[in-house]
């Protein structure tokens, strides 16, 4: 006896969406963007090892590279910072994946743009920019998605930013300590704010 197959509308919905309009590949400035920590990284540090050893002595630079790392693995402050800095690079490419598969992406396939993420006593906090064709209510109807993206998180909470129509605040909660405070704007909203307000005529 043949048993009826039960299609799950939800992912029939997501491949005819995956089909009309896929995910765009990024260009080679965007992803030099998206990755620029660890480029950084595995360019700069093997040349500051090299230019360390070459100008200083090679003991010099093994005690004080040991030194940096018992301080980070002892020291709880420390290792707290290293951790919330290594989320804030891992975070973005998390809420990336969670954008791609939930299929918030313009008709073009183009993504939410990441502005910045800052690290937060709760976890980590990113300002999102709606390209045209994405609201931030998709974001909204996605926060189980972009959470279970986002290695280790409890929940993740988007808000709008109050002057700002595509300008959205992402909180990515990892820790039950520290409480959510309001979003402060981003430097460029401050930036704004601060300069002189003539009367319009």
């Amino acid at each position: 006896m043949r048993h009826r197959v039960r299609r799950n509308p939800h992912l029939v919905m997501r491949f005819i969406e995956s089909s009309v309009s896929p995910v765009a590949r990024p260009g080679p400035l965007t992803l030099l963007w998206r990755w620029r920590y660890e480029t950084a990284l595995i360019a700069g540090g093997p040349a500051v090892v090299v230019l360390s050893v070459r100008t200083v002595d090679p003991a010099f630079t093994v005690t004080t590279g040991a030194v940096v790392c018992v301080i980070v693995i002892v020291w709880p402050q420390a290792r707290r910072e290293v951790e919330s800095r290594l989320w804030c690079v891992v975070t973005p490419h998390r809420v990336r994946k969670a954008c791609a598969e939930a299929m918030i992406v313009t008709r073009r396939g183009k993504l939410p743009v990441i502005l910045r993420t800052r690290p937060e006593p709760f976890g980590e906090r990113l300002w999102i920019w709606c390209r045209a064709g994405i609201s931030p209510r998709d974001l909204e109807q996605a926060h189980d998605v972009i959470a279970a993206a986002c290695w280790l998180a409890r929940e993740v909470r988007v808000t709008r930013h109050p002057h700002r129509a595509s300008l959205v605040v992402l909180n990515v909660i990892r820790r039950p300590e520290g409480p959510v405070l309001e979003e402060e704007p981003p430097p460029c909203e401050t930036w704004q704010r601060s300069l002189p307000r003539f009367p319009r005529h």
